[in-house]
């Protein structure tokens, strides 16, 4: 029999037989009649034995253990979502020890150390599935939304001879005989691309030996980079706030119950540009100088929610490879 998933089983809503893979997500005991909850990627669905039926003492598994269950889906008020399976045949692929080291279950309190040293678990739970779900849902967002533009996706190296951007530290390795860093930013390498094939995107990798003293350092980060050729400031920005609210709105349609789970509430973002001089003066900064961290979060507590751009800067704080206005500093 082929597999059914459990998402299908109650799409379709039909009284059938069905073949489910999964794990023991609950189990109740009321005497005569037992309830094991099974999950599987997509779902949670009841199944229900009385104590006539012969897999009744299968029913009582322990949690987390892995199960195949044959049998038939059959609709009921009382079960969660109106269907639930009546099992024929339950077969044990591997029975989970007990007590499981960590709750892997949707309340779990347990410490994020804890979680750490027993991940291969901490991934049964659905909270933690459901952020990587939504991971999986912002890549293809944003891979499908410069595709359909013409872009070319790239990838650029992951270990590089020497810096490919001011500013970080590297970290140092060894590569056989000599010695190289792993990549910082793909910048160098989407300019060279972009010098030829006008519009490209990677998304990929990076490192930077910064000790994690703020939010705003961190060891390793995965980008989504994109380089345009014959675009100004304004149509880059542009192109960015398509894109975030592109993502945004994907997220919101497709990982509803992500979202649900991790009480998580979004909104599709708008734009809102700011020249340099607009920006600082709002943010209490001088002119002529960069932001702090705690100018630019009250700039956004301006506009909560909303994509802040800051456009036409002082070409003295910025970097060698920013193109000046004509006649301006």
């Amino acid at each position: 029999m082929e597999r059914s998933y459990i998402r299908e089983i109650f799409e379709e809503g039909k009284e059938k037989k069905v073949l489910v893979k999964g794990w023991v997500h609950d189990t109740r005991d009321l005497g005569k009649v037992r309830f094991m909850l099974v999950r599987d990627i997509t779902g949670v669905i009841q199944c229900v034995a009385t104590k006539d039926n012969e897999v009744f003492d299968k029913m009582a598994l322990s949690r987390e253990s892995v199960v195949s269950i044959e049998g038939k889906a059959v609709k009921s008020k009382q079960a969660p979502k109106g269907m639930e399976i009546v099992p024929e045949k339950i077969e044990v692929i591997a029975e989970a020890e007990q007590p499981i080291p960590i709750d892997v279950s949707d309340f779990s309190k347990t410490e994020l150390s804890k979680r750490l040293d027993y991940r291969f678990l901490d991934f049964h739970r659905r909270r933690t599935q459901a952020i990587f779900k939504i991971q999986t849902e912002i890549a293809h967002s944003f891979r499908e939304f410069f595709y359909k533009r013409g872009f070319v996706e790239m990838q650029s190296p992951g270990i590089i001879s020497a810096a490919s951007e001011g500013g970080t530290e590297l970290f140092e390795v060894k590569y056989f005989e000599k010695k190289a860093y792993l990549a910082q930013s793909p910048q160098l390498y989407k300019q060279m691309l972009a010098c030829s094939m006008e519009k490209v995107f990677t998304i990929g990798p990076s490192w930077r030996a910064e000790k994690h003293a703020t939010t705003r350092h961190i060891n390793e980060i995965r980008m989504l980079d994109v380089e345009v050729a014959f675009m100004n400031q304004m149509d880059v920005m542009k192109l960015q706030e398509e894109c975030i609210k592109q993502i945004v709105k994907d997220v919101m349609e497709h990982c509803k119950d992500e979202l649900e789970l991790l009480n998580v509430k979004l909104k599709i973002p708008k734009g809102v540009y700011l020249n340099y001089e607009e920006a600082i003066k709002k943010a209490g900064g001088k002119l002529g100088e960069d932001f702090t961290p705690e100018q630019e979060r009250k700039l956004c507590d301006m506009y909560k929610g909303d994509i802040v751009f800051v456009h036409s800067w002082t070409a003295s704080i910025k970097t060698l490879y920013i193109m000046k206005k004509e006649g301006k500093k």
